[in-house]
């Protein structure tokens, strides 16, 4: 397999040969493994490539970010030649939303290549009502136990202080870049002729006890096209619930192949 530089984003190089390349941006507290099954999950043809941002996994001496800005202007720096490369798409969940959300408006206005569609889970247009809590409103202890009961983390972390030392950090800079997504270039979402040229995709899970479908389907002020789904489980429905929500993910992809094979259609 071949990697790519220390530092980097991408755990390898994308795939020689795939037709479509899915960017893929993890939660909040979490890593690049949340997306670890999903290259069996997907059509042929899509090369499915986790964002790992640093201080985490594979990148954990590495200093984490905790301003939606700075984490924008560095994955611009870094995804920029692969995203210049060819078709792409991405999906990002829950915190991952906002950022490749933010990360796709910036490319906008400094005119990379657009991704071919967006699909975002689990987190509200920023500008209905945060999505998650503020980094300092619960201690240590209510903060894991929150994680466990959205599903997040399982229930053996509460026993091991040692354990939690290492997450919880990770996580309270996560949600303190999730805290200043206004300082991630994101649009107006007042103003029409500021809407994006992008199809949006959102998935909202019917369970979700953060995240309510309504305040989802408000990512649609931001976009020109837009489609909604509701999906079984809760926060984590990808996990939670896998089945029905890649059996409503993979065809929007292979619509999305389909569309990149199809002949261009003649002028005029």
């Amino acid at each position: 397999m071949t990697t790519t530089a220390p530092g980097s984003c991408l755990g390898r190089a994308p795939r020689e040969g795939a037709r479509l390349r899915l960017f893929c941006f993890h939660h909040a507290g979490g890593g690049a493994s949340f997306f670890s099954s999903w290259p069996d999950r997907v059509p042929f043809g899509v090369d499915v490539l986790p964002v790992q941002l640093p201080g985490r996994e594979a990148r954990y001496r590495e200093p984490r970010f905790q301003d939606a800005g700075e984490v924008v202007e560095a994955l611009g720096r870094d995804l920029a030649p692969r995203l210049d490369e060819g078709p792409w798409a991405a999906y990002g969940h829950s915190m991952g939303a906002m950022v490749a959300f933010a990360l796709t408006a910036a490319r906008l206005r400094e005119g990379g290549r657009p991704p071919e569609a967006l699909f975002l889970g689990a987190y509200a247009a920023p500008y209905v009502a945060p999505s998650l809590p503020p980094p300092d409103r619960y201690d240590d202890h209510e903060l894991a136990r929150l994680l466990v009961d959205l599903g997040g983390l399982s229930p053996r972390f509460l026993g091991r202080d040692d354990w939690l030392r290492v997450l919880l950090p990770i996580l309270r800079d996560d949600l303190r870049v999730c805290a200043t997504h206004h300082r991630a270039g994101l649009p107006d979402p007042d103003d029409e002729r500021a809407r994006l040229p992008l199809h949006v995709e959102a998935f909202a899970g019917v369970d979700d006890p953060l995240v309510a479908p309504g305040a989802v389907r408000a990512w649609g002020r931001y976009v020109n096209s837009f489609r909604m789904t509701t999906v079984p489980g809760g926060h984590f429905f990808p996990r939670q619930a896998p089945d029905p929500f890649f059996d409503r993910l993979s065809p929007s992809l292979a619509r999305l192949l389909a569309e990149l094979s199809a002949p261009p259609s003649a002028p005029g």
